[in-house]
């Protein structure tokens, strides 16, 4: 009796503690807890699959989320479908096998190989469920292709199928491991697209992949699991082997395009199976961008009169990937473009410099614009402002763009002077100075992005690549280069120094290889395929032929005999000739091409058509933009030599003023004019139509007008420097 009422008594007395409690609860300003929100999902993570080696640990993480993804931070649980394979500690670190307290896991236990699903869970919400793979452990993943034999190449858009096999030792384990992970190093070459059961391949079973080609070249794929990767193996998307150009359907050139049109080029191109490719990522060229620029389709817009030979060209590291050493393809043709002008002439602005200073102290040495308004009979020039310049310069080159002139000095003062850089697109135009770099420049990219400089004096000797891009250089240990000429399309620069020949490129290390005899000049083929020296074979009195895409003598013709040494040379944008100045000749080489694959082949042979300069001291070659005539300048004869290249003849020489003899000259995009530094002490003004001298100019050391180029001393500073600005 005393128990039960006892008991009896006790239930109110609780409740009634309870309404006390909720009334006090009610009437108070306290903050009340409302528990947890039920998310709308939760994510675990790793998700879908898992493999993992027996004995080993794997962590779990479930995130609680609200129907718009937002992060939940409220407790999770972590179950796992079979505890002896896989099981899973309430902080969500699984073992392959068993755990010593799922509260406080210290000891894994290794458990037998299979398989388990592991959830996790929020105020009843479920995670979908994670596959865990326990295997034995994993010492190799192999990749197999499934042909046999394996394809060497694939073309584009066709595929190839792999399998991935996972070994324990000698012991295939591939079934326990669960899917492998399949990975391109560079999906531009291929793409893979893996077999699964929601996402089946025809042909293929679930786990294997398959590579579908994209743009030519080469690329590692291989397969991995439980962080265990495969031996890469190569797959090749097959190579371009030929590109052909055609406008409106034809290649047949010259195609004309008046000054301000334009014009879309089609580039064919077939890979090494035969199958055309699309969208290989060619490189369009133009061997003068002033006058016709070219996009990345292929659309050329003319900008002023002249000429140039426009190519695509399969250019790494963009087309052929990964192919080492590099293989550029070149095309069977070029489109040879031959603008026409809107007056008889076109207006220039040409600029003068002048090695006088040398060392001498206090002497500034400077270059002055001169500008030639366009006129049929007698044009209009104005001679402009002084542009000062930190050192003396030994050189003038100017990009093939026209916005920047680089100088080049042969002293460099001990690091104070260096590469000078005349932006002529700035307004005013500006200098900048980089005394890193030190010679005389030899060439601009047809990009305009790297020079080439030689320094010839100091010692050791040593050859600067300057990047004008960023403003960079690179030293390479190279002397006595004299000359230098890059393909079409920017990719390598071949660099002659004596007997010694080096290939510069910019995506293969330099390379040199030594000549028979010393070369003097060089000049690629417009296609870009093949390089001409002016000289190199076992006797002096020849033209060596390499091929571009491996730097190798190019057959069946590796050279060809000319009738004395050559000094200068010149690929015409016709690419059917090479011109020869080998004094006391000038001489035509006929060139056979045929730029397929690596290596193409080319055949030249001797015209017999020469022409006889003279016993002349020839010191430069210049070939007009439209091909149409070739200018000998000799510091032994007062007149500039002119050679009519379409007739193969020699027109009278165009004399010079008062006898002088000329030292350096630059030609107009047009072919019109031609401006001459002569030994005068003046710059001759020729016209190129009617064969005359129809202006001379004096810059006397004194006075404004003409701007001195060289002040600070009393001596006269002759021009022996000038260049066309394209």
């Amino acid at each position: 009796m005393g128990r039960l009422g006892s008991a009896l008594f006790a239930v109110p007395f609780f409740l009634l503690i309870i309404i006390m409690v909720a009334l006090a609860g009610c009437g108070s300003s306290a903050t009340r807890s409302t528990g947890f929100p039920v998310p709308a999902s939760i994510k675990l993570s790793p998700a879908v699959t898992a493999s993992v080696q027996i004995g080993s640990t794997l962590t779990f993480t479930g995130s609680p989320q609200t129907s718009t993804g937002a992060v939940i931070n409220e407790p999770v649980s972590y179950q796992s479908s079979n505890p002896s394979v896989l099981t899973i500690a309430t902080n969500g670190l699984a073992c392959a096998g068993t755990w010593n307290s799922l509260t406080s896991p210290q000891i894994c236990t290794p458990g037998p190989v299979g398989t388990a699903q592991v959830t996790s869970t929020s105020l009843g919400v479920s995670s979908p469920p994670t596959t865990v793979y326990v295997h034995q452990r994993i010492d190799s993943v192999v990749v197999s292709s499934l042909s046999s034999p394996p394809p060497s190449c694939v073309s584009q858009s066709l595929t190839s199928a792999y399998q991935a096999s996972a070994f324990s030792g000698a012991t295939d384990i591939t079934a326990t491991v669960g899917p492998f992970t399949w990975q391109s190093l560079n999906n531009s070459v291929v793409t893979l697209k893996t077999a699964t059961a929601s996402n089946p391949i025809t042909g293929l079973v679930t786990g294997q992949t398959e590579a579908t080609a994209q743009i030519p070249g080469v690329s590692s794929i291989f397969a991995s699991v439980d962080s265990v990767n495969s031996v890469p193996v190569i797959f090749e998307t097959c190579p371009v082997e030929s590109i052909t150009l055609s406008v409106n359907g034809s290649s047949i050139n010259p195609v004309i395009v008046a000054k301000g049109g334009s014009r879309a080029i089609a580039a064919t191109v077939v890979d090494t199976m035969g199958a055309i490719i699309s969208g290989s990522s060619l490189t369009w060229s133009s061997s003068d961008p002033a006058i016709a620029s070219v996009s990345a389709s292929g659309v050329v817009t003319t900008s002023q009169a002249g000429g140039a030979s426009i190519i695509a060209s399969c250019t790494p590291p963009t087309c052929n990937i990964g192919i080492l050493p590099s293989q550029p393809i070149y095309p069977e043709n070029v489109v040879d473009l031959i603008v026409t002008p809107t007056a008889t002439t076109q207006s220039s602005i040409a600029y003068v410099a002048s090695t006088g200073c040398g060392v001498l102290e206090g002497c500034i040495s400077a270059t002055v614009p001169i500008t030639t308004a366009a006129s049929s009979t007698s044009p209009g020039t104005t001679v402009g402002s002084a542009i000062g310049l930190p050192a003396t310069p030994n050189s003038l080159v100017f990009d093939r763009q026209g916005r920047k002139a680089y100088l080049g000095t042969d002293h460099g003062e001990l690091g104070t002077k260096g590469l000078m850089v005349l932006d002529t697109s700035a307004s005013p135009a500006r200098v900048s100075q980089f005394p890193s770099v030190v010679g005389k420049v030899l060439t601009v990219s047809p990009d305009g992005n790297t020079v080439i400089v030689s320094d010839t004096i100091a010692t050791p000797n040593q050859v600067y690549v300057f990047n004008s891009s960023n403003n960079s250089s690179v030293a390479l240990n190279i002397a006595g280069a004299t000359a230098a000429d890059f393909s079409p399309d920017s990719l390598k620069a071949y660099i002659v120094a004596g007997s010694n020949l080096y290939f510069y490129s910019r995506t293969d290390a330099l390379q040199m290889i030594s000549l028979s005899t010393p070369a003097k000049d060089v000049s690629f083929h417009p296609t870009g395929a093949f390089a001409y020296l002016a000289g190199g074979d076992t006797t002096p009195a020849a033209v060596t032929v390499r091929t571009t895409c491996n730097n190798a003598p190019a057959l069946p013709d590796p050279a060809v005999a000319t009738s004395a040494i050559p000094v200068f040379l010149k690929a015409l944008p016709d690419p059917t000739q090479v011109l020869v100045v080998d004094p006391p000749f000038i001489e035509f080489i006929d060139v056979t091409t045929a730029p397929v694959g690596c290596p193409p082949t080319e055949t030249s042979v001797l015209d017999a058509k020469g022409l006889l300069l003279g016993n002349i001291n020839a010191t430069q070659l210049i070939v007009s933009s439209d091909g149409s005539r070739a200018y000998v300048i000799s510091d032994s004869v007062p007149s500039v030599i002119v050679v009519d290249i379409a007739g193969k003849s020699e027109p009278p020489a165009i004399a010079l003023n008062g006898g002088a003899t000329p030292i350096q000259a630059s030609l107009t995009p047009d072919g019109t004019l031609l401006y001459v530094a002569a030994n005068d002490g003046r710059v001759h003004l020729l016209n190129t139509v009617n064969s005359s001298d129809i202006l001379q100019l004096s810059f006397p050391q004194g006075g404004t007008s003409p701007p001195p180029l060289c002040s600070g001393v009393t001596f006269t500073c002759f021009p022996d420097l000038i260049a066309v600005r394209p």
